[in-house]
């Protein structure tokens, strides 16, 4: 029995992967418009080095959840090519006592040989709320415009949930993440490049590929980290996604941190179905981070919110995708005001006034 159930699900993966022509870098736009998305190996456990913020939300809708602060950010990214291309967001999350709010806004503008996105802009708004001690859920709905060669618009729901734990076994924070992603309608019946027809003359040859970013997009994956000691982070993701069972990406990431300032990222995607059609993308994309704090004096709207020590991370990253794509990307997150790490205090009446 067990070997008829793997071998039907191998001749139905198999007759997906044969269908299956969507654009190049279609299914992992979302990861195009900061350095932290790029390096994040679209991790739906939220990466080794935890450090949720409204680009999170692209990948696992619960992975704000856990946020304290009102967390601000925005990237930007050269993709130089046989001309210039460009993609960049910006996103804000709100906690509230009942759930944390997510927006993130982002605009690709992608048009190179043989690599065609067009230009879309995509708006994702989510909320997200830890409904026990170890278990988070949460929820996006996406609204987007494309146009180019032709255009289109999409309007589709993403659902999360993340459990996490302070250690098991010798792995810190440990984090397993689980979304289904792109549930309604995507971008369909573009007139643009699809994987099968890599060696075909962009301006000649465009015709309608399959919708991107794919429905029903399974993310599954894991993070932890192996050494914790107070000066060195270091760990690992691991994340397998299924487009529809149509495809299979895998992504790997290695995050690496020094006393909570320097942060080194690494990470590693490898889409089958583009591999397959001879779209090779296995150089890693490396990211370096600095985060750091700072007071604003004289601003009593800040003060009066705790707002006038905050912190700021500031990031850069590099990735060459495919082989004519040279992706440069810079950004910061900006979290207002200082992490609440001193637990409640209980008084217990002790019968006098």
């Amino acid at each position: 029995m067990k070997k008829i159930i793997t071998g039907a699900l191998a001749l139905f993966l198999a007759a997906g992967l044969s269908a299956y022509n969507p654009p190049a870098g279609g299914q992992s736009m979302y990861v195009l418009s900061g350095p932290l998305q790029l390096t994040s190996a679209s991790s739906a456990a939220g990466g080794a080095i935890f450090y949720p913020g409204p680009y999170s939300a692209a990948f696992n809708p619960a992975l704000p959840a856990l946020e304290q602060r009102i967390t601000l950010d925005a990237g930007f990214s050269v993709l130089a090519a046989n001309n210039f291309n460009s993609a960049l967001q910006t996103g804000i999350l709100i906690p509230t006592k009942r759930f944390v709010a997510s927006g993130m806004l982002q605009g690709v503008f992608l048009n190179s040989d043989k690599i065609d996105l067009d230009n879309s802009i995509n708006l994702k708004m989510g909320l997200s709320k830890e409904i026990a001690a170890r278990i988070s859920v949460g929820f996006n709905v996406t609204g987007g415009v494309i146009w180019g060669s032709d255009s289109d618009w999409l309007l589709n729901g993403d659902i999360g949930a993340l459990y996490r734990r302070e250690s098991l076994g010798f792995m810190k924070d440990f984090r397993v993440g689980v979304s289904v992603l792109n549930l309604g309608k995507t971008f369909t019946d573009k007139k643009l490049i699809g994987i099968k027809d890599k060696d075909k003359d962009i301006l000649a040859y465009k015709h309608s590929v399959d919708s991107f970013p794919n429905f029903a997009t399974v993310r599954a994956g894991a993070a932890a980290l192996f050494v914790d000691n107070g000066i060195i982070k270091l760990g690992p993701s691991l994340d397998i996604t299924t487009t529809a069972f149509q495809n299979v990406i895998f992504d790997a990431g290695f995050q690496f941190g020094i006393k909570d300032i320097v942060f080194l990222y690494v990470s590693e995607s490898i889409d089958l179905s583009e591999a397959i059609a001879g779209y090779s993308n296995f150089m890693p994309a490396i990211g370096l981070g600095v985060k750091f704090d700072f007071k604003t004096k004289n601003n009593e709207y800040l003060k009066k919110h705790s707002w006038d020590a905050s912190e700021m991370l500031v990031a850069a990253a590099w990735q060459q995708r495919y082989d004519s794509i040279q992706a440069v990307s810079a950004g910061a997150v900006i979290k207002l005001g200082q992490r609440d790490t001193d637990p409640p205090v209980i008084t217990i009446w002790d019968g006098e006034e």
